[in-house]
């Protein structure tokens, strides 16, 4: 990672217009796809991005580098290695899990999200690889018991306000897609010449 490039800290946010386009996207997701069929393309980013990162020698694979920002990801995120963008997957997935089981029996989530909490280590490994796999395993295994996920509770995203189950399940998915471009960004770097 070059040290003259200076990123925002993390829990800046998105620009302005970038959460607001986010914000109604997510909402078109939450409310024309079926649970299903965001739980399919959570499922096949998950696996993009898996043999994405698979593609690099281990040691580049811990490498962080500099990329260019990915549209819903704020800049703090930019200077990533393969095996932090997959061991911070399995942070929010794990968390939206937990969060979507609390939401599913009648229970308040209890803590408020905070952006900067959910930032991965630079000592983030190759373990990563499986519990990513086991991360999203396990929660489309408790999405898929769950009914049509039109839950009364709500719980609070930092840029994207009150979301119930369905709409937590719809930024799981396209919360996968952006980093999923993100990886590409780093793998790319990572190629000779580059």
């Amino acid at each position: 990672m070059t040290t003259t490039t200076q990123l925002a800290p993390p829990g800046a946010g998105l620009p302005t217009l970038e959460r607001w386009i986010s914000r109604t996207l997510l909402q078109a997701l939450r409310t024309f796809l079926s649970k299903d069929a965001l739980t399919r393309w959570l499922r096949r980013e998950t696996e993009t991005i898996l043999a994405l990162a698979a593609s690099l020698p281990p040691a580049l694979a811990s490498q962080p580098v500099i990329v260019p920002r990915v549209t819903g990801l704020e800049d703090s995120s930019r200077g990533w290695s393969a095996n932090m963008v997959l061991q911070h997957l399995v942070i929010v997935d794990t968390g939206i899990r937990q969060l979507a089981k609390a939401l599913a029996d009648g229970n308040s989530f209890g803590r408020e999200l905070r952006i900067a909490e959910v930032k991965p280590e630079l000592t983030a490994g190759a373990e990563q690889h499986a519990q990513l796999r086991a991360a999203v395993d396990d929660y489309a295994r408790l999405i898929d018991r769950l009914g049509d996920l039109r839950s009364p509770l709500r719980h609070a995203h930092p840029w994207f306000g009150q979301l119930d189950l369905r709409g937590w399940h719809a930024l799981a998915a396209m919360h996968t897609l952006a980093h999923r471009r993100q990886m590409q960004h780093i793998v790319a770097r990572q190629q000779p010449g580059n």
